[in-house]
């Protein structure tokens, strides 16, 4: 079933989700490892007309040491998540990236209403601030990229669904079904994850990564606003 996004609250979120002034001109060079955790599945960005194989997960990568970039963050090893599904990059590469506020990324992409904007980098923040301290086995790594995908790719008009639309996924039944569950929850309530930025570069694949500090900030968030819903149900009773 679709999800209509309808009343998305993304009033105060833009600043946080993009860091315009923190990042800007910054760069980060590093390697990329591994996808783990994570899933095989098939995506299709032409609404089911053409697919293409693909793994789903965590993204690993190696920070260069000889020449790191001007990006003071991200040291050593750190783990992003793919935005631009029709680009990649190769294991063992080394790349560098400018530093992005999210609204504007993935660049380029002239088959889609590309950059994102702020709707979506907003879905998004809520998406990492709601799941992303949680995530756990290669399923949730798996179904938390394909829901970061729909978000990107798809035309909000026909709502949430890794299933239907322009974007899909297949081949992952278990993943698909966790990533709608999840997508279905986003309602601009929060919590947010602030500090989002993504890595682009023009010839290969964009990321999307958290500011350092900001997953343990969504953990703390996340425990807060359970609370904040545990009163108010008890205070209706």
């Amino acid at each position: 079933m679709k999800i209509r996004i309808q009343n998305l609250l993304i009033s105060g979120v833009a600043m946080a989700v993009s860091g315009t002034s923190v990042f800007a001109a910054d760069t980060v060079r590093a390697t990329f490892d591994s996808i783990s955790p994570g899933v095989s599945c098939q995506f299709s960005t032409d609404y089911g007309s053409t697919w293409a194989g693909t793994l789903a997960g965590s993204m690993n990568w190696t920070r260069d040491n000889v020449t790191p970039g001007s990006y003071a963050g991200l040291q050593g090893n750190f783990s992003t998540f793919c935005i631009e599904v029709t680009q990649y990059v190769a294991f063992g590469g080394t790349y560098t990236y400018d530093v992005t506020p999210t609204p504007d990324a993935p660049t380029p992409d002239i088959n889609f209403n590309l950059p994102m904007g702020n709707a979506k980098a907003s879905m998004l923040s809520e998406l990492f601030g709601r799941y992303r301290s949680g995530l756990a086995s290669n399923s949730d790594f798996g179904a938390f990229q394909m829901s970061v995908w729909e978000i990107v790719y798809e035309n909000l008009d026909n709502g949430l669904d890794v299933n239907t639309g322009l974007f899909r996924i297949q081949g992952a039944a278990t993943e698909q079904a966790l990533a709608n569950t999840w997508l279905s929850s986003l309602d601009g309530t929060g919590p947010m994850m602030g500090g989002l930025f993504a890595l682009s570069n023009r010839e290969v694949q964009d990321q999307i990564v958290p500011g350092p500090g900001s997953l343990a900030l969504a953990g703390v968030g996340g425990v807060l606003a359970a609370r904040r819903r545990r009163s108010s149900e008890n205070a209706a009773r």
